[in-house]
């Protein structure tokens, strides 16, 4: 039985999270079956949309277009996890995606503990002088917390 069955993935389509794939891939190796891909959209990206020049819209005109902008946001969405999943496919996993809003670490390890999967492969983007000193968390870093199974996190090089 492999050590690592399935992967949970999580990607914000970053290039860390690129880095990151990398890894899941290298788990197939390892006779990893199954990769679980999910990308959590903040609630943000829907209550404040953007603009290229936000001063340039009043308040009630970027309302009237949220929900063409909400549907907007989910197809690319929908489109970039499509992409990947045809690169985990080509290397030999079988292949869930998983799209939803909400909180990006409690998602991920909701995700996670419903799927009852291996490992989570995440990347990490570290912090900066101005994080360090304010202590922001980090999704990472909580999904450490959190979950119930092996987090591995990778790192910039």
């Amino acid at each position: 039985m492999p050590l690592f069955k399935t992967i949970l993935y999580p990607t914000d389509f970053s290039d860390l999270s690129e880095v990151a794939k990398e890894y899941v891939i290298k788990l197939r190796e390892a006779n990893a079956k199954k990769v679980i891909l999910v990308h959590v959209i903040h609630p943000l990206e829907f209550s404040l949309p953007q603009f290229d020049d936000p001063f340039a819209l009043d308040v009630a005109a970027i309302y009237a277009h949220l929900p063409e902008m909400e549907r907007e946001i989910l197809k690319r969405h929908q489109e970039m996890l499509e992409e990947l999943s045809k690169d985990f496919e080509k290397s030999g996993f079988k292949v869930k995606k998983v799209l939803t809003v909400g909180t990006p670490s409690d998602e991920i390890v909701r995700v996670a503990k419903e799927e009852g999967v291996s490992v989570i492969v995440i990347g990490y983007h570290g912090k900066g002088f101005v994080e360090r000193i304010l202590e922001m968390g980090s999704t990472a870093k909580t999904v450490i917390k959190k979950a119930e199974c092996p987090v591995l996190v990778v790192k910039r090089n």
